[in-house]
């Protein structure tokens, strides 16, 4: 009983309002409705650049990327996952997140991206889209935990989640999902040797430890690996001279 309360509290997203600012931005963008019921809204013409979200958070949580983005003459996409943002639902993961986003970019509304965008929840997103959708060229990730057997343990603590309860708690995931903790962890998936791919995490993130990004590091053979100072978590998608660096890496 114990594990499927913890199941139910670790799997079902809360919706959080959005700032002003954001708001605002958001109703300069154009809404499209994929065949799932799904939400996105767009931005800009051209190439096509598809942002994914953290957890409990929403498309237009990029809004201070986007127009770098379209200034830069690409069309950005800010998609809502399953209960997320705008579209509907109440259950998500990582595994969920990436079956919606491949069957959202194979009905093909847009033009297939040349680059994906992923923050936190969104990065980790990027693990198990690789198995079921041929990933661009760019690869942009941005505070992500790469060890998701961490990701689950540390929240079992965190609800002070026995041992037994824990061991059933993630094997009733991975039964959910069809998939192992290891099948989904970026740290056992090189999108590296697919992709040229852009990594981003703070030393002092207070969400996902920045030993997620050292182990990323030392298991793929390639990548592009910047480490930010006093951004934490959620700023590594909002800080001017980052996203500079993001769009320029896109560009190159």
């Amino acid at each position: 009983m114990a594990a499927k309360l913890a199941t139910k509290l670790f799997t079902h997203p809360r919706r959080k309002p959005r700032s002003d600012e954001e708001m605002q931005f958001l109703s300069t963008g154009k809404q499209i409705t994929f065949k799932s019921g799904r939400k996105a809204r767009i931005w800009g013409k051209g190439k096509v650049v598809w942002l994914v979200h953290g957890w409990e958070s929403r498309g237009s949580t990029f809004y201070k990327l986007i127009p770098k983005l379209v200034d830069k003459g690409y069309q950005a996409v800010a998609w809502d996952g399953p209960a997320h943002g705008d579209s509907a639902g109440k259950y998500s993961s990582v595994p969920e997140n990436a079956k919606a986003l491949a069957q959202d970019l194979n009905q093909e509304l847009l033009e297939k991206p040349v680059a994906f965008i992923g923050h936190s929840f969104g990065g980790a997103t990027m693990s198990v889209l690789a198995k079921l959708y041929n990933l661009p060229n760019k690869l942009v990730l941005a505070s992500a935990p790469t060890q998701i057997q961490n990701v689950f343990t540390n929240f079992a603590k965190l609800i002070k989640l026995s041992a037994k309860a824990t061991t059933i708690f993630i094997a009733q995931a991975e039964r959910k999902t069809g998939y192992s903790l290891q099948e989904v962890s970026l740290t056992h998936n090189d999108l590296s040797v697919r992709s040229e791919v852009l990594i981003i995490h703070d030393e002092a993130d207070e969400v996902i430890p920045y030993g997620d990004f050292i182990a990323l590091k030392e298991a793929w053979k390639g990548g592009n690996f910047i480490t930010t100072h006093g951004l934490g978590h959620r700023l590594t998608i909002k800080d001017g001279e980052i996203l500079d660096k993001v769009v320029k890496f896109i560009k190159k």
